[in-house]
């Protein structure tokens, strides 16, 4: 999504004029000749040489091409309406100013040598510490935001330490001026210490988000640091610990998924009892619907059921009149938000909040019912290739030309489908009954619709996204093909192993859509549209695929320090876009990591279907506790014990349960290839026969219990 206005590309400039120009100057603007026989081929080269090599992980994914080399990452408060911004050199972005900490004496534009290590604070904390060094001096600087209370309503300050070792024996002196863009009149603060040989100094530093021109900075002292250091880290431990927790062996993961979390907190922003779900800040001050919605269905999957809540209601206050929802995104918002709606019920049981938001939910489904209505006409006796659908209208937040979309028509059915689902399970039999009649009537018209608008591409038949422009497919499988077709495969319309699935993928796979899992755009990705595609992959059982994906993401959609994901890379020459820390990226990464380890598949529960092999080598274990699912909170482990030729795992009581269960609970134990094949499995000490491969399944009611499972293995 890169709708911009003049003030975000201004913006923009300033930002990398006035904090990238030394590290552009540095930068290579060469490649691997494979990588370029890679660009400009039509299938994958190198994810399938990573296919090939074996199962993927991080290391053989990021050996490809350089992490990004102008990552930017966000400080501040939950939900507060202002936020402080870090570029890659440390260089603070604070309301309308840039502030950097110049080095030397004359200060140097280019205080630095060598490379720039950047890190959050405890791996996931909102408190970005940068390393560097400059004229035989080692520099860390720490960066948090704070507000009294850590309140929305109070002002927001920018808390500085700039930690100056010196390594060497002799004393030496350091000095730092503070400079800002745009430059403020008046004398330029400086501050000076020396430092003796193997010692350390220590600058303190605050600064209000609406800058004082006159001042810049207001030194403290550390114990004003230290305090606000303290309740900064006592918050957001407790605040991205609070529900779902997940451990696996890779502590990169462990970090990520709560660092994905906090910048999308800090993406939110309060204002007149609102709150305002951006993509990115500044640069998306815009709401788009389809992301914002999504975002509360990963905080509902997480537990975060308190905040989707309410987001989803800021959110339904901007339903029009006639019941439909849009924003600058386009149609698919409305579905959208009714998914997001009925998935937060279906997760957390709260009837009291479902039966406030029911009404504009069937107002919702209403407007779709009376849209599809305007194209079900018959002409000469036949049905036209987009009978049923929704009419025309904006799809896609850079194409906002009505236009017919089954980006559009999938998330409209499956708002309308699970918005029933909800009504029934609430007690609101009828409507439930009643729109999911419709849902079922809606789906048959967009397959029918879609069977017919198939179009032969030489050797097989792709599905175009647009059914009377076939405008995307025309451009091949990167671009905004690559980008939207996509997302009607994440609206799971097809079942896991439908060939149907296949009009999209093949596409993908053979017209240029993929570049090591991730779904292109020219010589880049915009890798979190490849959430539907790797679902898909995930559903059918190709683990390897699915994980191809996953690790390409944490290698080239985020930074590899601070895991702040952004919206395109380019990944030949590490330049990414500015537009990170990105709810949308951040939000698809979420959920991918949760359909690896819980998914809902119809009635059943599928638990650890994607993980790697890797995970439960000797002595490694994985954990999921407290994850929400429609029958209440799910806890798991797995732990290998591969000397002894076995793996233990325990699925504990559903806490919380429901008045149902899954239908069946299917089990998924990767183990390393050398760990041979699965012979045999007992449950609490009892033989259990249902397995093959290495897939276990249970029945659902065993969930009433707790499940302590051995699985036996031999060598092939």
């Amino acid at each position: 999504m890169r709708a911009r206005t003049l003030s975000i590309l201004i913006w923009m400039c300033l930002l990398i004029s006035s904090v990238a120009y030394c590290q552009l100057r540095m930068m290579p603007w060469e490649f691997d000749p494979g990588a370029e026989r890679a660009l400009k081929a039509n299938t994958d080269l190198l994810g399938e040489e990573v296919l090939a090599s074996g199962e993927p992980s991080f290391d053989g994914v990021a050996q490809y091409f350089p992490a990004m080399k102008r990552p930017r990452a966000i400080v501040g408060v939950k939900e507060h309406p202002d936020f402080i911004g870090v570029a890659w050199d440390g260089t603070l972005e604070v309301g309308k100013y840039w502030l950097s900490f110049r080095l030397g004496d004359p200060p140097s534009p280019y205080g630095i040598e060598g490379p720039v290590t950047r890190s959050l604070l405890g791996g996931y904390l909102p408190i970005v510490e940068t390393k560097w060094q400059f004229d035989g001096l080692l520099y860390e600087e720490t960066v948090l935001g704070h507000s009294q209370n850590l309140s929305t309503d109070e002002p927001l300050w920018a808390y500085v330490r700039l930690r100056v070792t010196n390594p060497r024996q002799q004393e030496l002196g350091v000095r730092i001026t503070v400079y800002s863009v745009p430059a403020r009149g008046g004398p330029v603060l400086s501050y000076a210490a020396r430092i003796p040989g193997g010692g350390q100094h220590q600058f303190y530093f605050k600064i209000p988000h609406h800058v004082d021109p006159q001042h810049l900075v207001f030194p403290i002292d550390s114990k004003d640091f230290e305090r606000v250091l303290e309740e900064t880290k006592t918050f957001w431990n407790e605040l991205l610990n609070q529900h779902q927790q997940i451990r696996t062996p890779e502590a990169r993961i462990n970090d990520a998924y709560r660092a994905w979390l906090m910048y999308n907190f800090l993406n939110v922003q309060k204002t007149k009892g609102n709150w305002e779900i951006h993509d990115g800040r500044p640069f998306y001050e815009e709401i788009f619907g389809y992301s914002a919605a999504l975002y509360c269905d990963a905080l509902a999957r997480y537990g975060y059921g308190t905040e989707a809540e309410k987001y989803l209601q800021s959110m339904l206050s901007a339903q029009h009149p006639d019941g439909q929802y849009i924003t600058v995104f386009g149609v698919p918002d409305n579905g959208a938000l009714l998914f997001a709606l009925a998935r937060q019920y279906e997760l957390s049981r709260d009837l009291e909040w479902f039966k406030k938001v029911a009404p504009q939910m069937i107002k919702s489904c209403e407007w779709i019912r009376r849209s599809r209505a305007t194209t079900k006409t018959m002409l000469s006796g036949t049905k036209p290739l987009t009978y049923g659908l929704l009419p025309a209208g904006p799809s896609y937040c850079d194409h906002q030309d009505p236009v017919q979309s089954y980006m559009s028509d999938s998330y409209n059915w499956l708002g309308m489908h699970e918005a029933a689902l909800a009504f029934r399970e609430a007690g609101m039999a009828s409507e439930g009954e009643k729109w999911l009649r419709e849902a079922d009537d809606y789906r048959d018209d967009i397959l029918a619709s879609m069977q017919a608008a198939l179009v032969d591409v030489g050797g097989f038949r792709a599905l175009p996204v647009e059914p009377l422009t076939q405008r995307l497919l025309k451009e091949g499988g990167g671009d905004y093909y690559g980008l939207i077709a996509p997302t009607i495969l994440e609206t799971e319309l097809f079942g896991p192993d439908d060939e149907r699935n296949s009009w999209i993928t093949k596409y993908m796979d053979e017209r240029g859509g993929l570049l090591l899992g991730l779904a292109r755009f020219a010589d880049g990705v915009d890798h979190a549209y490849t959430y539907g595609y790797a679902l898909t992959q995930l559903r059918k059982g190709n683990v390897d695929k699915f994980l191809l994906t996953f690790y390409s993401m944490l290698a080239y959609g985020m930074s590899r320090g601070t895991y702040s994901a952004v919206e395109v890379s380019f990944l030949p020459y590490g330049i990414n876009e500015l537009t990170l820390p990105h709810t949308y990226s951040n939000t698809q990464q979420l959920r991918m990591l949760q359909m690896m380890l819980v998914k809902e598949e119809g009635d059943d529960l599928w638990l650890a279907f994607g993980t790697p092999r890797a995970w439960l080598e000797d002595g490694k274990s994985l954990s999921v506790k407290g994850a929400p699912t429609r029958y209440g909170l799910l806890t798991y482990n797995l732990t290998s014990h591969a000397q002894e030729h076995e793996v233990k795992a325990v699925v504990e009581p559903l806490s919380a349960p429901r008045d149902r269960f899954p239908k069946q609970v299917k089990l998924r134990i990767r183990v390393p290839v050398s760990l041979g094949n699965l012979k045999g499995v007992t449950i609490n000490g009892n033989q259990w026969h249902s397995f093959h491969d290495d897939l276990i399944q249970l029945e659902g009611p065993m969930l009433k219990q707790r499940l302590e499972i051995v699985a036996k293995y031999q060598g092939s």
